[in-house]
């Protein structure tokens, strides 16, 4: 009779010592989750220490719950439909050309390309062709809202250009409130650049390391836009290559983007063909692609966390990120918003009008992505969303730990 009472205070104190500490570790990671900075350093202590198992089930409780919570405050009025920027004024990256003649006073073209100057001292010119003007292609919207799908300029360079557009779209049906940030860019006019962080991605590789944007596009009016890269190498071991060097080794059909030396880029799966050419100096692989030749990868609604997440699955509605290109090759898209599941950010990509894309990375604090002013001589990130401000904006503007992208002019 004592070695079972004996046994039930064991176990009690067990079920109690097991309860105190998913306790305090939900209340941890939610007091954490709080502070965007603190959260992302906790949870990786947190994995050192619980290991990545765990601390995704802390991580899947806390987003469920808090999910679960949101759909009920909407359900009963109680919660509006989010718009991701108040300030939806567009970004100028300088106030004057960089190493460009002062212009003579002359017409405006539309898209503030300026026309040219006549002197009336010489011969007429021949006719200038049409400057080309950057149109995002049409939005599909989800819902009737006036504001959605409607693209707007977003960044600027500085002859007055638009570089990127931006719009927001509401694609699930089951949070109406959820507001997904899209920007497209051109890259007639401006490229992409990718950064090594000085330890991300993981590898015995020795190549150059600093985690900082080169030189010679960190100047003011060149460097338009930074924004996050994909998942850390130890959550799915994607592939990555830069410097001339394999850091990690590739996965059969995953999403991969590839840029060339001549600032021509693809996104595709891998084993595509053309997708990795000679002159291709950088690729990165981030899970399967979430859209792959005009279609959303089924694989989205199947959630595995080994597909979407690392450790958390697709089902999950958490901070979720994505990268896409048009099947001309001449936008780029970034895609954004938190509440995101695997499909919706799917659905998002495709309706903004990528032909390939894929996800990069996840969570509160790990998105982000801003457009880059010069104030002066000084650069300066103003993020694309109001709440990424508090995110350390400044992040990719310095040396950095982890692989992130870039985007700067061509010329």
């Amino acid at each position: 009779m004592k070695k079972l009472q004996l046994r039930r205070s064991g176990r009690i104190a067990l079920a109690a010592v097991l309860a105190t500490i998913v306790l305090v570790g939900g209340l941890a990671f939610v007091s954490l989750s709080a502070f965007p900075q603190l959260g992302a350093q906790g949870a990786d202590i947190l994995r050192k220490i619980i290991g990545d198992p765990a601390v995704a089930q802390l991580e899947t409780f806390v987003y469920t719950t808090e999910d679960q919570f949101e759909q009920m405050l909407f359900r009963l009025g109680l919660k509006r439909v989010e718009v991701p920027w108040v300030n939806a004024a567009a970004i100028v990256v300088a106030e004057t050309p960089v190493d460009a003649p002062t212009p003579v006073s002359t017409p405006s073209l539309p898209g503030g390309i300026a026309a040219t100057a006549i002197n009336p001292m010489q011969a007429e010119p021949a006719p200038s062709p049409t400057p080309r003007i950057f149109t995002p292609a049409v939005v599909t919207p989800f819902t009737k809202r006036a504001d959605e799908g409607k693209w707007a300029p977003y960044i600027l360079d500085a002859r007055g250009r638009t570089i990127a557009y931006r719009a927001v779209v509401y694609p699930d049906t089951q949070r109406p409130y959820v507001g997904v940030g899209l920007v497209a860019i051109d890259l007639v006019n401006a490229r992409l650049g990718c950064v090594v962080g000085t330890e991300e991605p993981v590898s015995k590789a020795v190549i150059s390391r600093t985690g900082k944007i080169p030189s010679n596009d960190f100047e003011a009016g060149r460097l338009f836009a930074v924004f996050n890269g994909g998942f850390k190498t130890q959550h799915g071991r994607f592939g990555a290559f830069a410097g001339g060097k394999e850091l990690v080794p590739p996965r059969e059909g995953m999403a991969t983007v590839a840029l060339d030396k001549d600032g021509a880029i693809r996104i595709g799966q891998w084993g595509d063909p053309g997708l990795v050419m000679p002159a291709t100096i950088a690729w990165r692989q981030n899970g399967p692609p979430v859209v792959h030749n005009g279609e959303i990868n089924p694989l989205t609604n199947n959630n595995a966390a080994s597909n979407w997440g690392a450790n958390i699955d697709g089902a999950v509605a958490v901070w979720r990120s994505g990268m896409g290109l048009s099947k001309d090759g001449q936008t780029l898209f970034y895609v954004a918003g938190n509440n995101l599941v695997a499909s919706t950010l799917a659905k998002s990509l495709k309706a903004a009008g990528a032909h390939n894309a894929m996800q990069l990375d996840i969570n509160n604090f790990w998105v982000q992505f801003c457009a880059v002013r010069a104030d002066g001589a000084v650069l300066k990130p103003e993020p694309l969303f109001d709440s990424m401000k508090a995110q350390q904006p400044e992040r990719y503007l310095k040396a950095y730990s982890r692989d992130f992208f870039y985007v700067s002019a061509r010329q």
